[in-house]
C-alpha cells in the first residue's frame, strides 16, 4: 500500500493520480463537498469508483465521523445482491473516501430522464431496492439517503443500492446520530428537523422513490420538499394518478401512507410496501428478489461483454458521438486482457485501439491489436479529422514511432495537412504545435519538384508566417514548407523575414529540402550555404569538445610513450623523462588531436554528400593537421626541419583511415582500422627511411614519423608502434559525431 498522504485534497485529484493501489481515471460525479472519480483497482483488477468528501473540521463533524468510523465495519461486512459493496473506506489527510465496484448502467435517475419505465421494469426494481433495503435495517443499518441517483443499474438492469456516505447503525437512544439532512426533496420531515433517524425514515425516502419510478417525475416537480411542508401543514403526497394515468387508483393511498408524516403511520417495512403495491396491481406472486450472482469478476465481465457489444453495434469511426468514455473503456479493456487473446475480433481491436488513442490509455497494449498497417493508419486519420489538438498530438507521437506504417494515402494527405495545419497555428500550446507540425512532415509525402505544393494558397501563407516566428515552433514550420517543396511558402519567407531570421528560416528548408529553390538570389543562397557549412561544423559543441579531449588524452600518451620509449636512459622510472615525454606528447597531441577530429567532423556530419567526396576532403583537411603537429614535434624536440615526404605520406595514411572508421558503423572496428594504419604510418616510415639511407648512406634523408635507434629490429619497433597506435585509435575513437536527428544535405 502507498504511504499515507495527509496533506491530500480535492484539488489533488487528477486524471493519472495514484492513490494507493487506485490509478484514477476520470471524474464521473459531483455534488455537495464531494466527487466521485473511476478508478483502475491495480490489487483487485477491476474498475472501481471512489467518492471523496471533504471534511470540514467542525466539532460536529469530528463527533459524526468517530459514530461512522465505529460502525464502518459493520458496513464493510454487508453481502447482498442488491447492495453495492464496498470495499475500503478511510481518512487521508482532510479527505473520506469511499470505495466500490464501479457500475457501468449508470443510476435509475438516468434511466428515468430517458424516458418512463415499462411497468415490469418499474415493479422488479422496487422489488430489488426493498429486499436491499430490509437487508439493512436488518443488520441494525439505516441508509438516510435513498435516492433515485444513489440506486445504480448493471447493463442486465439488476439494481444496486449505493452511496452510504451517510448510513448509520439504529441507536439504542433516541439521540440523532448525524448533522447532515439527505437529500431534502426525499427526506423525512424528522431528518429535516434533526430528530432521531429510524428504519422508517428510510421507508419514508423509499416512498418519494416509488413516486418518482413510477410516475417518471418527483412530486411537484421537485420544486416542493413533501417533508418541509409536512412540519406546519397537514399536506399529503400529490396522486401520482394524475402524471399516469394508467396507474391503480389506490397507488395514492399506498404512497400517501408509506409518505405518512407520522413515522408510527408508516409500514413497518420496504417488504410490508410492495405487498400493498402488488395487491393494487393484482399481482399474486411477485418475488422480493431473484437469484442474482454476487461474483463481482463475473458480474464485472458480463457488464463489459454486453457494453462491447451495444458500443460495436453503433460504432463509426467518423461518428463523434459514439464515443465509449474513459471508464468504460477500461472496464472492456480489463475484461478483454483476461479472456483468450485469440478470440479478440478484429473489429473489437480497431475499436478499442480507436479509443486508447482518444484517452491515451492503454495504446500500447492495443496498437500491436491491429496488425494491417493500413487498419492504423484509418484509425488515425478519422482520430485527426476531429481536429481536437490533443487527441492529434497523440495519434501523431504514435505513428511518427511507427514509420513503417508508410504515409497517408493521397486522397487523405491534403484533408489532414489542413487540418493538423490549422490546429497547429491556432494551438496557444508551442509543444503541441510542433508535435502537429513534426506529424506532419512524417506522414505527409515530400514533394518532388518546387510548385504549390497541396496545401491551398491560404495554407501555403499559413505555413510561411508561421515559419517567421524565430522558436522552434517556426523552424519545424519552415522544414514542414521543405519538405512538402511549397514554393508559395518560401515566397512568403522571402518577402516577409527580417533579416535577423531570413537565413536561419532559410537554413531549415534546405535541411528539409536538400536544396533551395531557383528563385532564391545567389547572395543569399552563399549564405545559406555557408550558415550549413558552419552549422554541420560546430553543432553539439560539447560532444565536440568531449571527442577532442579524449583524441587528445590519447595522442598525449601514445606521443609521450613514443618519445619515453626511444630516450636512452638506463633508469626506466626517471620522473623527469615521464614529465618531460608527456610534455611533448601534449603540445603535439594538441595539434594532432585537431587533426584526428577534423577528419571525422567531416565525413561523419556531412553524411548527405557523396561518401567518396567526403573521405578525399577529410583526408586532405585531416593530413593537413597532422602534418603541422608532427612538423612541431620535429623542430620544437627533435630541433630538425623534417624532409622528404614520408611524414606527409604516414599522415595520409592516419587520416585516410580516420576517415573510412567514420563510414562505420561499430565503434570498435574503426578502432581496429585507425590502430592498424597507426601502425603502418610508424613502422613503415622508419622501414623506408632506414632502406633509403643505407642506400645514400645519408641519415637525415626523407625523415620517418618517428625516429628509432638502427640498432633495434624491426619487430621491437615493431610492437613499441603498436603500443603508441593502441593509446591513439582508441582514444580517437571513443565518441560518435554523427548528429542522426538533422537530416544532411549539402
Amino acid at each position: 500500500m502507498a504511504e499515507a498522504q495527509p496533506s491530500l485534497t480535492l484539488s489533488d485529484l487528477r486524471p493519472g493520480f495514484q492513490f494507493h493501489q487506485y490509478q484514477l481515471l476520470e471524474q464521473i460525479g459531483i455534488g455537495g463537498q464531494g466527487v466521485v472519480w473511476s478508478a483502475e483497482d491495480r490489487q483487485r483488477d477491476d474498475i472501481v469508483a471512489i467518492k471523496f468528501n471533504e471534511i470540514m473540521g467542525s466539532e460536529q463533524q469530528k463527533v459524526d465521523d468517530e459514530l461512522f468510523e465505529r460502525e464502518l465495519g459493520k458496513l464493510l461486512k454487508v453481502q447482498h445482491a442488491n447492495i453495492l459493496p464496498i470495499y475500503e473506506c478511510s481518512l487521508e489527510g482532510q479527505v473520506r473516501y469511499l470505495v466500490s465496484p464501479f457500475i457501468a448502467g449508470g443510476s435509475i435517475l438516468e434511466k428515468i430522464k430517458r424516458g418512463p419505465l415499462a411497468l415490469e421494469e418499474a415493479l422488479r426494481f422496487s422489488t430489488e431496492i426493498a429486499s436491499a433495503l430490509d437487508f439493512l435495517h436488518q443488520q441494525g443499518i439505516i441508509h438516510r439517503d435513498l435516492k433515485s441517483s444513489n440506486v445504480l443499474l448493471n447493463l442486465k438492469n439488476h439494481t444496486y443500492l449505493a452511496d452510504f456516505g451517510l448510513a448509520r447503525s439504529v441507536s439504542d437512544t433516541t439521540m440523532a446520530l448525524h448533522t447532515g439532512r439527505g437529500t431534502p426533496v426525499f427526506a423525512p420531515p424528522e431528518q429535516h428537523k434533526l430528530l432521531a433517524i429510524t428504519a422508517k425514515s428510510d421507508i419514508y425516502s423509499f416512498g418519494i422513490l416509488l413516486f418518482e419510478i413510477f410516475t417518471g417525475q418527483l412530486p411537484w416537480g421537485g420544486e416542493t420538499i413533501l417533508g418541509i411542508q409536512q412540519l406546519y401543514s397537514n399536506i399529503e403526497l400529490p396522486d401520482p394518478c394524475t402524471l399516469d394515468h394508467t396507474l391503480p387508483p389506490l397507488m395514492k393511498d399506498v404512497l400517501r401512507r408509506v409518505t405518512s408524516a407520522d413515522p408510527a403511520l408508516r409500514p413497518a417495512s420496504a417488504a410490508e410496501v410492495m405487498k400493498m403495491i402488488y395487491y393494487i396491481f393484482e399481482i399474486k406472486d411477485f418475488p422480493l428478489s431473484g437469484e442474482l450472482n454476487t461474483d463481482r469478476a463475473v458480474i464485472s465481465s458480463q457488464d463489459a461483454e454486453v457494453m462491447l457489444d451495444q458500443s460495436l453495434s453503433r460504432w463509426a469511426m467518423a461518428d463523434d458521438n459514439t464515443d465509449l468514455g474513459l471508464t468504460k473503456f477500461a472496464l472492456i479493456h480489463l475484461d478483454q486482457k483476461k479472456r483468450n487473446e485469440n478470440k479478440i475480433q478484429d473489429r473489437a481491436s480497431r475499436f478499442m485501439l480507436f479509443h486508447a488513442l482518444m484517452y491515451g490509455n492503454q495504446v500500447e497494449y492495443w496498437w500491436p491489436k491491429v496488425v494491417d498497417p493500413a487498419e492504423r493508419l484509418l484509425i488515425s486519420s478519422a482520430l485527426l479529422s476531429r481536429q481536437n489538438g490533443v487527441i492529434a498530438g497523440r495519434v501523431l507521437d504514435w505513428l511518427v514511432k511507427h514509420q513503417n506504417l508508410g504515409r497517408l494515402p493521397e486522397d487523405l494527405s491534403a484533408k489532414v495537412a489542413a487540418s493538423l495545419l490549422e490546429m497547429a497555428v491556432k494551438s496557444t500550446d508551442p509543444a503541441l504545435s510542433l508535435i502537429l507540425l513534426s506529424g506532419l512532415q512524417a506522414l505527409i509525402p515530400p514533394g518532388s519538384a518546387w510548385g504549390d505544393s497541396i496545401l491551398s494558397s491560404e495554407l501555403n501563407t499559413l505555413l510561411g508566417n508561421l515559419a517567421l516566428e524565430d522558436s522552434d515552433v517556426g523552424d519545424q514550420a519552415a522544414r514542414l514548407a521543405g519538405h512538402l517543396y511549397s514554393q508559395p511558402a518560401v515566397n512568403f519567407i522571402l518577402t516577409n523575414a527580417d533579416k535577423d531570421r531570413l537565413i536561419p528560416a532559410l537554413l531549415e528548408i534546405q535541411h528539409s529540402a536538400g536544396r533551395l529553390p531557383v528563385f532564391v538570389p545567389r547572395n543569399i543562397r552563399l549564405q545559406v550555404s555557408m550558415e550549413w557549412f558552419i552549422h554541420r561544423l560546430t553543432i553539439q559543441p560539447a560532444r565536440l569538445f568531449g571527442a577532442y579531449m579524449l583524441a587528445l588524452v590519447g595522442t598525449t600518451i601514445g606521443i609521450g610513450a613514443q618519445n619515453y620509449l626511444t630516450t636512452r636512459t638506463l633508469n626506466l622510472l626517471d620522473t623527469l623523462l615521464i614529465s618531460t615525454s608527456l610534455y611533448r606528447g601534449l603540445i603535439t597531441g594538441a595539434v594532432f588531436s585537431l587533426g584526428i577530429l577534423l577528419t571525422r567532423v567531416i565525413v561523419e556530419r556531412f553524411g548527405g554528400a557523396s561518401a567518396l567526396l567526403r573521405i578525399i576532403l577529410a583526408t586532405v583537411a585531416g593530413a593537413t593537421g597532422l602534418n603541422i603537429a608532427m612538423l612541431i614535434f620535429h623542430i620544437l624536440f627533435i630541433k630538425t626541419a623534417p624532409s622528404g615526404f614520408l611524414i606527409t605520406l604516414g599522415c595520409t595514411v592516419i587520416a585516410f583511415a580516420y576517415a573510412i572508421g567514420g563510414l562505420v558503423r561499430f565503434r570498435w572496428v574503426s578502432m581496429l582500422i585507425s590502430i592498424s594504419a597507426i601502425v603502418l604510418a610508424i613502422s613503415g616510415t622508419w622501414w623506408v627511411h632506414t632502406i633509403l639511407a643505407a642506400a645514400s648512406n645519408v641519415s637525415t634523408l626523407w625523415t620517418p614519423l618517428f625516429n628509432y635507434e638502427y640498432s633495434w629490429p624491426m619487430s621491437r619497433i615493431f610492437f613499441t608502434s603498436i603500443f603508441v597506435a593502441l593509446w591513439i585509435g582508441i582514444f580517437g575513437n571513443l565518441t560518435r559525431l554523427t548528429v542522426e536527428a538533422e537530416p544532411n544535405s549539402i
